[in-house]
């Protein structure tokens, strides 16, 4: 039960400051994840991340789902999403009346204003999980593959990551 209420209190916190989408918030849920309640390794988190990233749907909600199932089973799950979503949903739902009666040049400051707050949280983001991800020459030169690949070929997202972890895997198997 403890574990079900540190979910609740973790992805309330978290929903509360997702600001501009799943990838500005990814910097701090593995803050909380990885580091102030040590529930996940480095490794683990970027092995959810990766994850929530092919699985369809919201990456913070798709996330929270993960990280919650391997917290505390289905119903980790449960409240892990829930929690998420509670706050951004509560505040939308009542700021949408709200918006409707403030004047456009103020929604438009605003949102002006937001946007550098946005980049900086995706750019936070990125730093940290190339940080923790980019271990070793072998991952540099099959992100640089990817990239390529990308870059000078047709292939979708889809098939350079099968791509990709194929040959991930085969220089571990060879190398280890």
């Amino acid at each position: 039960m403890d574990v079900l209420l540190e979910l609740a209190k973790a992805f309330l916190q978290i929903g509360l400051f997702s600001f501009g989408g799943g990838y500005a918030i990814v910097a701090l849920i593995r803050y909380m994840v990885v580091n102030q309640y040590a529930w996940l390794t480095e490794t683990e988190f970027l092995d959810v991340l990766a994850i929530s990233q092919v699985t369809p749907g919201p990456l913070a909600i798709n996330t929270a789902t993960f990280v919650g199932y391997l917290m505390g089973g289905v119903w980790g799950s449960i409240v892990s999403t829930f929690s998420s979503i509670a706050i951004p949903f509560i505040l939308v739902y009542s700021m949408s009346s709200l918006l409707s009666k403030v004047n456009p040049v103020y929604l438009d400051m605003f949102f002006d204003n937001i946007t550098p707050l946005t980049f900086g949280l995706v750019t936070a983001a990125t730093l940290s999980i190339l940080q923790s991800s980019i271990t070793d020459f072998y991952a540099v030169g099959i992100f640089i593959f990817a990239l390529i690949l990308k870059q000078t070929t047709k292939l979708n997202s889809a098939a350079i990551l099968l791509i990709c972890g194929l040959i991930g895997e085969l220089i571990y198997f060879f190398v280890h």
